[in-house]
């Protein structure tokens, strides 16, 4: 299923799946797998950002394909979360 998803990029634990980072919106986690775009992204920890991808349900675990991706502005950020 095709998504988009808005949130801060964070660092998580490595997993079977060999994911390091992922997504945090509203308290859901969206695990970023490392192939497409996700790779650029390990570079944005602490960053807002836009992902636009494939979501892939496992075990109650959410993982995600990026496919593409930009970096919000801190101010676009804050007025969609208010």
């Amino acid at each position: 299923m095709k998504i988009t998803v808005k949130g801060i990029v964070v660092s998580v634990p490595v997993d079977g799946r060999q994911t390091r980072i992922a997504v945090a919106q509203d308290g859901d986690e969206y695990r970023i797998l490392p192939r497409a775009a996700g790779i650029d992204l390990e570079d944005e920890i602490n960053v807002s950002v836009e992902v636009r991808g494939e979501l892939l349900e496992e075990d109650e675990v959410k993982y995600l394909t990026v496919r593409s991706y930009k970096v919000l502005e801190d101010d676009a950020w804050d007025e969609d979360n208010r």
